[in-house]
């Protein structure tokens, strides 16, 4: 069955990495990395591959937020933290940073730096803009954060979310990646904190904000 995209930029860079005009289901599900969302920099990007991401997940470009990723009992120390906080929520991780001696020497060793790297080659990574007036860049801006939104939820294979910006409803829509086993949420906020417990089956959970 094809799929059907809200954003037509987010079909076309997924079009360009399968090589293949029409999309079907069974396409997406060989999709194993998706980082998608706002840049900050007033406009948005996806990048994709179909390789295994590194496990366990290292991203040793960035800064901190996979040497003092959350693992295990930390983010059930998180959901605690927030399940029945007030709405609209915005994740971070506060003073839960895990303190692992030699997951801290892992993250910033040269084999987790080589498989990042390496990993890297496989990635295929697109950018959206368009040039609006003020009221309409708002309008625009909406428009295709809204409709990103729509369109993760399609990617049902990932291994590894990353999430950058947006907003959702809850929690929930993780329920349609039975795969997923590491996510990052940069300045994501959930309208309620219906399905946090989904993030209990998570190896790798890392939130922030810039």
């Amino acid at each position: 069955m094809a799929v059907k995209f809200t954003q037509k930029w987010i079909e076309q860079a997924v079009q360009k990495l399968l090589s293949k005009e029409e999309i079907e289901v069974s396409d997406l599900a060989r999709i194993k990395y998706l980082s998608i969302g706002e840049s900050f920099d007033n406009d948005f990007f996806i990048e994709t591959s179909l390789e295994v991401p590194p496990k366990p997940f290292v991203d040793t470009d960035g800064g901190d937020e996979w040497t003092f990723c959350l693992r295990g009992g930390d983010i059930s120390q998180l959901i605690e933290c927030y399940k029945n906080g007030e709405t609209p929520l915005q994740l971070s991780m506060f003073g839960l940073e895990s303190e692992d001696e030699k997951w801290e020497e892992y993250a910033n060793s040269d084999k987790a730096e080589k498989l990042w790297n390496g990993f890297l080659q496989s990635v295929s990574s697109e950018h959206y803009y368009e040039q609006h007036e003020d009221e309409e860049f708002d309008a625009w801006y909406g428009d295709v954060s809204r409709g990103i939104v729509s369109d993760v939820p399609l990617f049902t294979g990932v291994e590894v979310l990353r999430i950058k910006g947006l907003e959702f409803a809850d929690l929930e829509f993780l329920a349609v990646f039975p795969n997923l086993r590491t996510a990052e949420f940069v300045e994501t906020v959930f309208r309620s904190t219906k399905g946090i417990e989904r993030l209990n089956g998570l190896e790798q959970l890392s939130c922030w904000m810039d």
